[in-house]
Order: C-alpha cells, then sequence, then structure tokens
C-alpha cells in the first residue's frame, strides 16, 4: 500500500501538544510501518487555517491523486483534512474514490478502504444533504420572519420609493410619490383605464419605472402594488409593513373593488356571448344551458330578425352529446333578455337589503374556520421543527466527537429526518389552509362592497365589465319548465 500523508497545522495551533509537525509526522510514519504501508511523500501545509482548500500542499494532493499516484491518503485527524464537512465530502466523494484512492484517518473510525468506513462516509454525506437543508429551510424561515416584521423583501424599490442601506427600509421619493398619488385618483375617477393613463404619463414626459416607457402593465402593477399603502406583500401574504405609506390603506382598498368590479382581476375565460354563459343550468335535468340564436324570418335578410334564447344541452342536442343529461328534457327555449332582464333585478333587490347582505357575509366568514387555531397549530409546527433540528445539530455533534457509534446514529437520524419531513409538510398545508381562509375573508368583504354600490357601478359599466359583475357575484342561475328562476349569489 503506498500512502500519501498529509499534514496540516495553523498558526494558532503551533504550540498544541501532538498538532505539531513533527509530531503528526512521527504518528504517520509510525502508523505506515506498523501496518506494513510504504509512504509515498509528506504533504505539509504550515500555518494554513482549515476553513477552506486553498492551500500549497492540499492542491498537490489533490492533482496527486487525480494522477493516481498513490492508493491511500492518510491523516492524523479528519480535521486536518479539513474543519468543513462539505470540503471533507468533496476530497473523498469527487477526488479520492474516482481515482481509486483510500482515505484513512489514524485516530478516528474513517478508512474507506473497509466497508465499514465506506458506510460511515455515507453518513457524512447525509450529514452533508442535512446541512444543505437545514440551511435552505432557515433562510425560507427567515424571509417569512422579515414579511411579518414588515421589511422590504428586496428587488428594486418600487417606484415612489427609494431604498435606505442605512436604515434598511424604504423611503419616499416626493417627486415620484406625487405621480403615484395622480395614478391612483385617476383610476378612482372610474373612467379612465390603464392605458390611458398610461399614455398622460408618457404625453407628461414622466420617467417610467427602471426608466422604460408607461404602459398598461406597468400602471396595473402599481394600481395593485399594496406597498404603496404601507403593506408588504409575500408569497400572498399581506403584512403591515415599517415603510411609510404614499396613500392611504382606505384609498388603496377602493382601488381594489373598482379594479374588480371592472373584471381586470379575474377576467372571463374565452369569449361569451350571453351575460348568463357558463353560470346557467336547466333545473329540470340539471344540464348547462347555452345561447341559440334562432333566425326568426329566415330566409329574409332586410330586415333580418334574430331572437337570442337559452337552452338546455339535453332538449337542444345539436351541442356535445356529453352535457346531455336527459334526452326527454323538455325545459323549452328561453327568452335570453327576459332572463337576463329578471337576473338582473333579482341582483338589484340583493344590494338594496342591507340586512340581508350582512347576514350572508356573516355566514360566510363564519364558515371559513376559526383563524386563531390555524395560527396555534402553525407556531407549534415551527417549535416542534426547530425542536428537531436542533437534536439534529445534537447527534451531528456528537458523532463527530466520537460519542456515538454510528449504526446507532443512523437510526437516530432517520427518525427525526422523517419527524422533520413531516413537520415541513405539516406547516406548508397550515399556511396555505390559512391563506385560503384570509383570501376569503377579503373576497367575501370586496364582494359586499361592490354589491353595496352596485347601482353605480353597474350603470356606468360596459358589456364585458357587466358579465364580470354577474359572474363575481353570482353563483349558478337554474331555469324550470315554468319559466321559474333560481338565482344563487356567492355570498
Amino acid at each position: 500500500m503506498l500512502a500519501a500523508c498529509y499534514i496540516r497545522v495553523s498558526t494558532d495551533e503551533q504550540a498544541e501538544q501532538g498538532i505539531s509537525i513533527p509530531a503528526q509526522k512521527s504518528r504517520l510514519l509510525s502508523y505506515c510501518q506498523a501496518r506494513g504501508w510504504e509512504v509515498y511523500g509528506f504533504y505539509v501545509d504550515d500555518g494554513y487555517s482549515g476553513k477552506d482548500l486553498d492551500r500549497p500542499a492540499m492542491q498537490r494532493l489533490i492533482e496527486d491523486a487525480a494522477a493516481k499516484k498513490f492508493n491511500t491518503a492518510l491523516v492524523l485527524k479528519l480535521d486536518r483534512l479539513s474543519r468543513r464537512q462539505k470540503d471533507v465530502l468533496y476530497l473523498l466523494e469527487e477526488i479520492f474514490e474516482p481515482g481509486g484512492v483510500g482515505f484513512k484517518s489514524v485516530t478516528e473510525s474513517f478508512d474507506t478502504t473497509t466497508p465499514f468506513g465506506k458506510a460511515a462516509l455515507g453518513m457524512m454525506a447525509v450529514f452533508a444533504q442535512l446541512e444543505r437543508e437545514t440551511i435552505v429551510e432557515r433562510v425560507r424561515m427567515a424571509k417569512n420572519e422579515s414579511a411579518r416584521q414588515g421589511r422590504f423583501m428586496g428587488g428594486p424599490a418600487p417606484f415612489g420609493y427609494r431604498y435606505n442601506f442605512g436604515a434598511k427600509k424604504l423611503e419616499i421619493d416626493e417627486i415620484q410619490a406625487q405621480e403615484i398619488r395622480w395614478i391612483y385618483d385617476r383610476y378612482l375617477s372610474g373612467k379612465l383605464g390603464y392605458g390611458y393613463i398610461a399614455g398622460e404619463l408618457e404625453r407628461k414626459g414622466v420617467p417610467g419605472p427602471t426608466d422604460e416607457r408607461w404602459n398598461k402593465t406597468s400602471v396595473r402593477k402599481i394600481l395593485t402594488n399594496p406597498a404603496y399603502a404601507g403593506l408588504v406583500n409575500h408569497k400572498g401574504s399581506v403584512y403591515q409593513g415599517k415603510h411609510e405609506a404614499i396613500i392611504s390603506p382606505e384609498k388603496w382598498r377602493e382601488v381594489q373593488v373598482l379594479i374588480k368590479s371592472k373584471g381586470a382581476v379575474r377576467a372571463a375565460a374565452g369569449v361569451h356571448t350571453g351575460l348568463l354563459s357558463g353560470i346557467i343550468w336547466c333545473g329540470e335535468c340539471g344540464a348547462r344551458m347555452r345561447v341559440k340564436n334562432v333566425w326568426q324570418n329566415y330566409p329574409r335578410l332586410s330586415p333580418k330578425k334574430v331572437t337570442k334564447y337559452y337552452v338546455c344541452y339535453s332538449q337542444d342536442k345539436t351541442g356535445s352529446s356529453h352535457m346531455v343529461r336527459d334526452p326527454d328534457c323538455r325545459c323549452g327555449y328561453k327568452h335570453a333578455d327576459e332572463i337576463e332582464n329578471e337576473v338582473i333585478q333579482q341582483l338589484y333587490i340583493y344590494s338594496y337589503d342591507k340586512v340581508l347582505l350582512r347576514q350572508a357575509v356573516n355566514e360566510s366568514l363564519a364558515a371559513a374556520g376559526d383563524k386563531r387555531s390555524f395560527i396555534r397549530g402553525i407556531n407549534q409546527a415551527r417549535k416542534d421543527f426547530n425542536s428537531v433540528e436542533k437534536k439534529l445539530e445534537k447527534w451531528c455533534d456528537a458523532f463527530e466527537k466520537g460519542a456515538l457509534e454510528p449504526d446507532e446514529l443512523v437510526e437516530r437520524v432517520k427518525e427525526l429526518k422523517e419527524r422533520k419531513a413531516y413537520l415541513h409538510n405539516h406547516i406548508i398545508e397550515m399556511e396555505n389552509r390559512l391563506k385560503e381562509e384570509n383570501e376569503r375573508k377579503i373576497n367575501t368583504e370586496e364582494l359586499l362592497e361592490i354589491l353595496q354600490n352596485f347601482t353605480r357601478i353597474w350603470e356606468n359599466a360596459t358589456a364585458d365589465e357587466r358579465r364580470e359583475i354577474v359572474i363575481n357575484t353570482i353563483k349558478e342561475v337554474r331555469i324550470y319548465t315554468d319559466n321559474r328562476i333560481e338565482v344563487e349569489f356567492n355570498l
């Protein structure tokens, strides 16, 4: 066996007994003689720290190992190779093992020339992976905590702000902030869209965000960014920020309601030919109903008289066969204008009944569940998660100090990693459920505000905007043979 003996001592370790260069060289030589190994050479890094691999003798060792000039790399202690597990694992897996070079520590049970030594190497890989996962998880949790504390989450400062690196927070750029206030006021006038506002900013010669031209997207981003109301948005959750607001939270919420009422938040999928398309059903058989235009005075073209109906898919078999629920259904052709006018009338009635609206909102929010129980569950899971991390670190330290047997370590790590993975998934699930409940509350309150201002919004809305209002406020409409209409609202 041809052995390369690696020796390292830092400046701080020069005086330590047994760590000096002569002491290490003597121990390594004695070990080789006892084993009958031949010494290829001594690789000595005198006065170098073990924090990285940037050492002259270490680099020579790596080059000679790659050239297969020796069979085994020998050290007195593992930390002579490096004090970082990541570097040790790199040397063992990426340098020594591919070249068929073994590794042996005189004072520790690391000997990759034996099956047991290779198992120890596998355990080191486990800990290296655990270290990487722990770092990623800590970064994620640190970001979440920063958001909860209202800190700016990084990236370019929003238009209207500049970042103060000394104070580590956003500060208002008053010149740009004036434009932000102007954008919000112009949009709240109710008559101007994103494109028109962007055009006015271009005509005024206002520099756009990151010096780009103003467009619909840049205006919409400003109108929907909660940062301007002094809030921090992180992964769908909104927290009170530490920075000063440019506009009031009330004005920001008013803009969000207006955006939603115009259908800018939830656009319709595809082009619909009827106000109720997609939410109207046959009350008799349960099939969907679709719009059908009938040419009443065929084949006359002048004047051409076309009447629009809603008809059940089961009765009108010219559509998709999979939409049919009862081939014998005879719900009938329903005049679309009459049906739509009746539904609109019910929307008016519903919006006028303040007591009914508030009762519906309270019932909807009550169904959302207890928010406090979710928060308690998340906090407990995080506490358990941190406890598991500490235990993993403790067993890792114990193993490195030789206080724990390898087989016992593997079993303990396995159980703890399974527990950690379970808690990680549980926290994500609980956070998602809490987010859904928060969104449900926000959507319910926004919908209430739309209905309370229904008359003004409806009368000023375009045809497309009216459809958006309908599909946001109404869950479904059912029509029966006797022309009875049932409307179920989203509240």
